[in-house]
């Protein structure tokens, strides 16, 4: 009886997915379509802290290379790794991959097997836009090795990590990003060719050739570009299309500031699971070594599950210990986060303590100087911001008034932490396809804040790693923003004079030279 109970598969905790809403059921996935699933592991013995607090910063902290943490995790998880492979071979699997830093086994097989051993419910759906295979209700795995697993990714492909909808080509004539760094005090002249930064990318692809006129029209060292897959994915450029433009506009603005900067672009599918494997595999990089990873992806935290949450956190916790600093945009769709159900929103992964979030701003220049700068919201677009509900408060921000979430009167994480330039006017000129375009969006914040940090880098003996608790620390390094808000309707927040910190913008804007120069003393010698 004892041993029976023992073999009976238990819920993995986390894994509960309702249906596609708004979609319907079209059939069922076939018997042998090929499945490769990512089993994400923990340590059952590990002690939990809340993410962002001060014990879980420092226990972070310590830091170490990505081969020692391989190695010391191949060790710590040799039994799930045994216990997973007994599995795969017990219901006709393969173990396609086992990367002990990352702690993650990849297993693949056809649909009716995956099925059976994890206990899945799988059809295709149609939402009028896309076909797609998803899974409903929970997954189940044995008892034996529900203590070492975090997560379970890879049956659904819904499209469930949106490209931000366009905000627009800018209205303006643009400017270049290194016209805009300027404008920020960002300093254009030192070297950094040790330097590599990793952009992940949902979709789409990019042209060598638009990536080198850019940086010639700066007058920049042209980047090397390295091209890695995810699972398959890889460079697809579709002439144009919105992923292509929010590729171009990462690595252009980058590109147009870091001189002769190295940038790995990560390609993965438009999924969850594919954006997690993404963020693990360019932590773990060990060929590339990015510094600094900038995301323009995103999703309102409502739309993400424990388990993809999980797992993506995972990866962003490794790249505190491995000193990769992470940016990512707080998306451009004001306070709700572009859901229509009466409440504000939050963008993940920019919520995480563990990333520096970006929003945006418009701003007014006269000649070489801002002259003003407000919140960015225009028409229907703006940028993100407000309070999360799922991650309490990390110790970085402690010191500060947060305000209680207009939704749920809770305190939580404040998001962004830092702003700059986003708005249409007077917008980013980039190169597609040949031909300058302007474009606008906390998807053009991010990669500067990158940029600003691959400078500091490049001037320190050690990458500067995890920013937030250096720039929480020396708020005088911004410029308040104190006009403007990002609500829909009378949802959302707004900026205010004599306010640190606000729900809009952060901190502020960057005075550039002092960001960096900051960023370069921060707990290290210079190089």
């Amino acid at each position: 009886m004892r041993a029976a109970a023992r073999a009976r598969p238990v819920e993995l905790v986390g894994s509960h997915r309702a249906e596609p809403e708004n979609a319907r059921v079209i059939g069922e996935v076939a018997a042998d379509e090929p499945i490769v699933v990512w089993l994400y592991l923990k340590s059952p013995d590990a002690v939990e802290h809340a993410p962002g607090s001060a014990a879980d910063l420092a226990a972070l902290a310590p830091t170490t290379t990505r081969r020692g943490l391989a190695r010391r995790r191949a060790a710590e998880f040799a039994p799930a790794v045994a216990a997973v492979r007994k599995f795969a071979e017990q219901n006709g699997l393969t173990v396609r991959n086992v990367a002990a830093g990352r702690r993650t086994v990849v297993l693949k097989g056809p649909a009716a097997r995956m099925c059976k051993a994890f206990g899945a419910s799988l059809c295709r759906y149609d939402d009028g836009r896309h076909q797609f295979r998803a899974r409903a209700g929970a997954l189940k795995i044995p008892r034996r090795l529900a203590p070492w697993v975090r997560a379970v990714l890879g049956f659904d492909h819904r499209p469930q990590v949106p490209l931000r909808p366009a905000a627009g080509d800018g209205a303006g004539s643009g400017l270049w990003p290194s016209e805009v760094a300027a404008l920020y005090g960002i300093p254009l002249g030192s070297a950094a060719t040790t330097q590599c930064v990793g952009i992940i990318a949902l979709g789409g692809g990019f042209l060598p050739g638009d990536v080198q006129k850019a940086a010639d029209q700066a007058g920049r060292p042209r980047p090397v570009v390295i091209e890695k897959s995810v699972n398959g994915a890889t460079n697809q450029f579709g002439g144009g299309t919105h992923n292509d433009e929010e590729i171009a506009l990462d690595m252009q603005v980058i590109a147009g500031i870091v001189p002769a900067v190295r940038i790995v672009v990560y390609f993965a599918s438009n999924t969850t699971a594919s954006l997690a494997a993404a963020i693990h595999q360019a932590v773990h990089d060990d060929d590339n070594r990015p510094q600094v990873l900038s995301i323009s992806w995103g999703s309102a935290e409502k739309f993400w599950q424990q388990g993809p949450r999980d797992a993506v956190q995972a990866a962003l916790a490794d790249a505190i210990t491995l000193k990769v600093s992470v940016v990512a945009a707080s998306g451009d769709l004001l306070a709700t986060g572009g859901v229509s159900d009466g409440a504000a929103h939050v963008f993940y992964p920019s919520s995480s303590p563990y990333v520096l979030g970006c929003g945006g701003t418009i701003i007014a220049a006269e000649g070489d100087r801002i002259a003003s700068e407000i919140v960015w919201k225009e028409n229907f677009t703006g940028t993100g911001g407000g309070i999360s509900e799922i991650f309490p408060v990390p110790d970085f921000q402690t010191h500060l008034p947060l305000p209680p979430s207009v939704t749920t009167g809770a305190k939580g994480r404040g998001v962004p932490d830092v702003a700059a330039a986003a708005a249409s006017m007077p917008g980013y000129r980039i190169i597609l396809d040949g031909d300058p375009i302007v474009k606008d969006g906390t998807s053009a914040v991010a990669p500067l804040w990158a940029a600003m940090i691959a400078l500091a880098n490049a001037r320190r003996a050690a990458p500067v790693g995890h920013v937030n608790p250096i720039l929480y620390g020396q708020p005088e390094l911004f410029r308040p923003i104190t006009q403007g808000d990002n609500r829909v309707g009378a949802i959302g927040y707004a900026a205010a004079p004599g306010l640190v910190w606000n729900a809009c913008t952060g901190l502020g804007a960057p005075r550039g030279a002092e960001i960096i120069a900051a960023l370069i003393a921060a707990g290290a010698p210079v190089a």
